[in-house]
């Protein structure tokens, strides 16, 4: 739902903000003083088209920006195209220059206008617009039909299966194309293989050789620095050893009388034992170092070899292996090519028999489900006066056959209308005004809700909605643009005072000159009074007589609930 709008240097709007509600938002106004205005900033901010035409004069940019509060599932949207969606609170700004250039972020990344329609075909849904035909409440008809039969699971299972046929579908076709240079691939197989089998190498061994390699590498130098540090050690009279065995043999004599002799004895006995074991150490290197050329040459050799397979197959010898593993399942297969083909067309065979049983499934249960559905509107289409009108869901099905396979079932659906009996039902969107269409589209909004109790996933928008109507009909659209802001946020801009009553919030467009300027401005009203005058201006114009305010009190109670009082 949207929880701020700001609009800059739109037309005659020098600044528009609001903070629309939850529920039903409505907008009024004298004709002409800008509601439309704050549709057209929707419109720019889903996507249309925008104008230089569309700047206030004397200003260098006009810009549009909102803050959607997002559920999860538009959110995806937004992941397709590479938006973070982890925030709960989405800001989508757009703005068009004097010289023609624009700019679109959401959450402060740049993005295309294609882009920025993708997203909110999810977030906003504007009724009554002919540019967005195929969607009600921000759904395809196709989600649509599946929300109101509750089709979930069977959608579900068709997507998942299609996929599992269409993974076993692209490995078929994989290898049917590699038996068009099977041979040659073979052939390189096989030579990798050979390469990498008799190499014989091991994690392990590398780090092995290289310690080898530095020893004989320098064993000259190893070999003296050895035997000349056992010698200071422990090699003659002068050695350390010698030496501290002479001062344990001074000062042990004192260590039971003198305490602090007792702890000196103790630690020169403790630093003997530790040079003990370097000597040895040091004995142990210094025996085991050889100069081997020999060897030397056969190391270097090896870690050449290492080195090639390791550049030529991924970067370290786990890769190495990690390849020869990929290779030699990929040449088993090409060797068994027919028995290969032979299992993947059976398990592709059985996978696509699987999808095409669960989309004939998915496809009988709508057009089951499509008859309901064209009941339950024509039902809402008839409490809107509008008896005359038929609708029908047209639900056609494709062959089912790996032409036609979607991850969605063969079904093409469309929402065909009537607009007076004997009529031939055609696309709404080619048949309906304005005002029909926004009523239409509140008539499958309202179906869908109180059938599923399922919050829209974009907020809803009807524009013209109140367009040749009046009366009695007026006060059925508000009530059902009243019940279906229950779980949804309703934005709808109307004339109709029977309408404007049902607002749980309600915006009020005016124009006013300053500086030799016009502007349009906007503003919420507050307070119980507010809303009255209002009201009452709409029932009676801008001489407003009692009758009229004590009319817009009753028409104010009766949209809350509340009995009217009577009128005297």
């Amino acid at each position: 739902m949207i929880t701020y709008l700001k609009v800059r240097n739109l037309a005659i709007v020098e600044e528009f903000a609001i903070e629309p509600g939850a529920g039903l938002n409505v907008l009024t106004g004298e004709t002409g003083a800008g509601k439309s205005l704050l549709i057209d900033s929707l419109e720019f901010l889903r996507g249309a088209r925008g104008s230089t035409e569309m700047i206030r004069g004397g200003a260098d940019r006009m810009t549009a920006e909102a803050v959607f509060d997002v559920p999860r599932a538009p959110g995806d949207a937004l992941d397709e195209i590479g938006v973070d969606a982890a925030e709960v609170e989405v800001i989508v700004k757009r703005e068009i220059a004097t010289n023609g250039r624009g700019r679109v972020l959401i959450n402060g990344s740049p993005l295309s206008v294609r882009e920025l329609g993708i997203v909110m075909d999810a977030f906003l849904e504007i009724h009554g617009q002919h540019e967005s035909h195929g969607r009600v409440a921000g759904q395809r008809y196709r989600e649509l039909l599946d929300d109101y039969g509750d089709h979930a699971a069977l959608v579900d299972t068709t997507r998942d299966v299609h996929s599992e046929w269409r993974q076993a579908a692209d490995q078929l076709r994989e290898l049917t194309d590699a038996q068009r240079d099977r041979t040659l691939r073979l052939d390189l197989l096989r030579y990798q293989i050979d390469e990498i089998s008799a190499a014989k190498i091991d994690p392990a061994e590398e780090e092995s050789l290289r310690t080898e390699r530095s020893m004989l590498a320098n064993a000259r130098q190893l070999a003296e620095a050895t035997s000349g540090a056992f010698a200071l050690v422990d090699d003659d009279e002068s050695s350390a050893l010698a030496q501290l065995s002479r001062a344990l043999h001074l000062v042990e004599p004192l260590a039971r009388e003198i305490a602090d002799i007792a702890t000196i004895s103790g630690e020169i006995t403790d630093a003997i034992y530790r040079l003990q074991e370097t000597s040895r150490a040091l004995s142990r290197l210094s025996d085991s170092v050889r100069h081997d050329p020999a060897r030397l040459e056969e190391i270097e050799d090896r870690l050449v070899t290492i080195e090639r397979l390791k550049k030529k197959y991924g970067g370290s010898v786990e890769a190495v292996l990690a390849h020869l593993g990929a290779i030699e399942d990929e040449f088993e297969r090409l060797s068994d090519y027919e028995t290969s083909v032979d299992k993947l067309q059976r398990i592709e065979e059985q996978r696509f028999a699987a999808w095409r049983k669960t989309a004939e499934g998915l496809s009988a249960a709508r057009k089951k489900t499509a008859k309901k559905f064209e009941s339950a509107i024509q039902s809402e289409l008839n409490d809107l006066a509008m008896e005359r009108t038929t609708v029908k869901i047209a639900v056609d099905a494709a062959d089912a056959s790996r032409e036609h396979a979607t991850a969605h079932g063969v079904d093409r659906i469309e929402i065909l209308i009537a607009p007076n009996r004997g009529e031939e039902p055609k696309p709404m969107q080619r048949i309906a005004s304005g005002g029909e269409l926004s009523r239409i589209q509140l008539a499958i909004a309202a179906a869908l809700f109180k059938a599923s109790n399922k919050a829209a996933a974009a907020t809803l928008v009807f524009d013209e909605i109140d367009a040749g109507i009046g009366g009695r009909v007026a006060e059925v659209v508000g009530r059902k643009l009243q019940e279906l802001a229950g779980g949804n946020q309703v934005i709808c801009v109307t004339h109709l005072p029977q309408i404007a009553s049902f607002g749980a919030e309600h915006f009020f467009v005016w124009k006013e000159d300053a500086a030799g300027h016009t502007r349009a401005r906007i503003r919420k009203l507050e307070s119980e009074e507010e809303r009255v005058n209002e009201v009452a201006r709409m029932l009676g114009g801008e001489s407003i007589p009692a009758s009229a305010v004590m009319h817009a009190r009753e028409l104010l109670d009766s949209a809350r609930g509340r009995p009217a009082k009577a009128r005297r």
